[in-house]
């Protein structure tokens, strides 16, 4: 099923992008993030931002790319985690070119753990270190675009992350710039 909605959402964006005459836009913004299921309980709340480019399919659906960065402390010293997500999707706006959207998005996260030495009487310093994968995500959430200037708009948005066991909440608040 993942394998079928990836390919569909890949194709979509294509034909959309080959297609495309709209406008464009790149936007940055602020991201905090809420650990869910076993990982909310390893990890507290996370924080980061990302920078996306959208580019207007029609003026209800508009095609998005993303990068971010977020990290996760927690309650044990020394350990944390991060992750930048690279995804691509759509925006549909309920009406056209503004206001309120639903959004699907499908990528790549690349997540990272460090972890502490401890030190070990007659061995020393022992452990410590990182460890890193790379996971299959899917990103299904809401937002909505209020205009504040020409080419200017705030972007709020809520989405929840499904990444194997490491799925979380984003809320994200940010701008976007008309190209």
């Amino acid at each position: 099923m993942k394998n079928l909605l990836f390919t569909v959402l890949i194709v979509a964006s294509l034909v959309g992008f080959s297609n495309a005459q709209g406008n464009m836009s790149l936007g940055a913004g602020l991201v905090v993030s809420l650990p869910m299921g076993t990982f909310g309980d390893v990890a507290n709340t996370g924080f980061g931002g990302t920078a996306a480019f959208e580019m207007e399919f029609t003026p209800q659906l508009v095609g998005v790319g993303n990068i971010g960065y977020i990290s996760w402390g927690t309650e044990l010293d020394g350990y944390s985690y991060s992750v930048v997500p690279v995804m691509v999707g759509v925006k549909y706006f309920f009406t056209p070119g503004m206001g309120f959207y639903g959004l699907g998005q499908v990528g790549l996260s690349f997540f990272s753990v460090e972890t502490p030495s401890i030190i070990v009487p007659f061995l020393g310093e022992v452990g410590g270190g990182s460890a890193s994968s790379s996971e299959f995500s899917l990103a299904i959430g809401a937002g909505y675009e209020l205009p504040v200037a020409t080419n200017v708009m705030l972007d709020f948005t809520g989405a929840f992350n499904l990444i194997s066991d490491l799925n979380h909440i984003t809320l994200r608040a940010g701008a976007k710039f008309g190209l």
